[in-house]
């Protein structure tokens, strides 16, 4: 038991006397670590990859539990890094013109509906279609529901010589494409 308090008490000691070292000599171990990084980048990234190969589960479960415990800290740091996060992913999009491609032909693939319904939305804003009152998560809803082989029609078109329809729930339907594309903005 006296064995034990002896090394704990010159461990910290020990400990006590690295932290007042580094702090007396801080610029002379911070132009030492530079300069370090700049030769051994490969052994650095080799390490902090299998590294974090070793540890991937733990890293991700901790970066996870951090941001729901502290939201308020990361909207700081985005709001106070706004310049700096603008100018990387400038940077980034420039260096990944077609890995960006390559992400935005696969979303437009697997989001098809979204797309459709954000297309429609649009359009009916630039005719002023869309009323306060149009409940636009249905809306949403029934493009995301649409079957493949179908469209989604307006029952009333949005724009036709005798009336004009409005974008809301009730004037939407399936049609078969073909149908549709026939249709064009007649009134059935």
């Amino acid at each position: 038991m006296k064995i034990d308090k002896e090394i704990n008490v010159f461990d910290n000691l020990k400990k006590a006397k690295k932290k007042e070292y580094r702090l007396k000599n801080k610029e002379h171990i911070n132009k030492y670590m530079l300069r370090y990084r700049l030769n051994n980048k490969n052994k650095i990234s080799k390490t902090t990859k299998a590294y974090y190969l070793k540890n991937c589960d733990n890293i991700k479960e901790y970066s996870k539990n951090y941001r729901l415990n502290n939201p308020d800290r990361i909207k700081e740091y985005h709001l106070n890094n706004k310049d700096k996060k603008k100018k990387y992913l400038k940077e980034y999009r420039l260096k990944n013109k077609e890995k960006g491609k390559e992400y935005k032909r696969l979303y437009i693939l697997n989001n098809r509906n979204l797309i459709n319904a954000n297309t429609a939305k649009r359009r009916a804003s630039k005719l002023n279609a869309t009323p306060k009152f149009a409940n636009i998560k249905k809306i949403k809803q029934i493009y995301k529901n649409c079957p493949k082989g179908y469209h989604v029609d307006h029952i009333v078109p949005l724009n036709n010589k005798l009336v004009c329809g409005l974008h809301v729930e009730w004037n939407l339907q399936y049609l078969p494409a073909k149908e549709n594309l026939s249709k064009s903005n007649k009134l059935m």
